[in-house]
């Protein structure tokens, strides 16, 4: 059904109808990219490559002031090292919500240990409750995520490291609607989001839910073999592209970042 909104032609020339994951060569073995307005969720254990997936996502930057890297487990000054390691633009948003979130919780902690240290009980605090450092601490993380993304405008690109976050924090239930609100945003914007999330983080049932929103799924996995280790991605959902269902070994080098080696196609 048509909701009446209508994106800008040259927009639709520039961004075209797929965006690059970042990777050229997992572009060609997509058929030329991710279709716009699709949502990614990426699964998989530390280690396996996922944090670095999320940052190459990212560097194509068709427009800075549309394009966001989230991060729940790095400052801003890490994730630009990564950028300049491999020469991917940076200038791109960077939201390092998990330092920020650290920072709040820290000051507050300090600020309450300074007024006890002062002669101050805990009722004496509690009568403070409107003081900055109280009000810092009833932040709602999850929604300011979704809203940061909610707003921005067509052809956005968002790369979310990770979901785990939020879940260790917020009832599942309502993560999951927030990742329905920027799915349908997505979606309506024909918008890119990649969220990240850790094997063994929520429950079979929630993750299920998760992957049913998405519009394809990669899992990272790192194999033995014999005396070395394989780094894999097997593309376990494509929604409308079922001959995309592949499991992919994939290095890792200091020029191109994630680089794909063998392709086995899952029939």
């Amino acid at each position: 059904m048509d909701d009446g909104h209508r994106f800008d032609p040259e927009d639709e020339e520039f961004y075209g109808t797929h965006g690059s994951i970042g990777i050229p060569k997992f572009d060609r073995l997509l058929g030329g990219g991710i279709p716009r307005g699709f949502t990614i969720l990426a699964i998989g254990d530390a280690g396996a490559g996922m944090d670095l997936f999320s940052k190459q996502f990212s560097s194509p930057v068709e427009d800075p002031e549309k394009t966001i890297y989230i991060s729940t487990n790095e400052k801003e000054d890490e994730i630009l090292q990564v950028f300049q390691k491999y020469g991917w633009p940076s200038d791109l948003g960077l939201r390092p919500i998990g330092h920020e979130y650290n920072m709040e919780i820290l000051q507050r902690d300090l600020a309450a240990s300074r007024l006890r240290l002062e002669g101050f009980s805990v009722p004496d605090i509690q009568r403070l409750a409107r003081t900055r450092f109280v009000e810092s601490g009833t932040k709602d993380w999850l929604i300011d995520m979704t809203t940061s993304i909610t707003n921005l405008k067509d052809y956005f690109r968002v790369a979310i490291d990770s979901l785990d976050f939020f879940f260790q924090r917020y009832e599942p239930s309502r993560v999951l609607s927030m990742v329905r609100l920027m799915q349908t945003h997505v979606q309506k914007s024909r918008g890119l989001l990649l969220m990240n999330l850790s094997s063994g983080i929520v429950d079979v049932s929630t993750e299920r839910s998760l992957s049913a929103l998405a519009d394809v799924v990669f899992e990272f996995d790192v194999v033995r073999m014999g005396s070395e280790f394989e780094t894999r991605l097997t593309i376990r959902r494509f929604r409308n592209s079922p001959e995309n269902m592949a499991v992919i070994s994939f290095r890792v080098t200091g020029e191109e970042g994630i680089t794909p080696e063998t392709v086995e196609r899952i029939s």
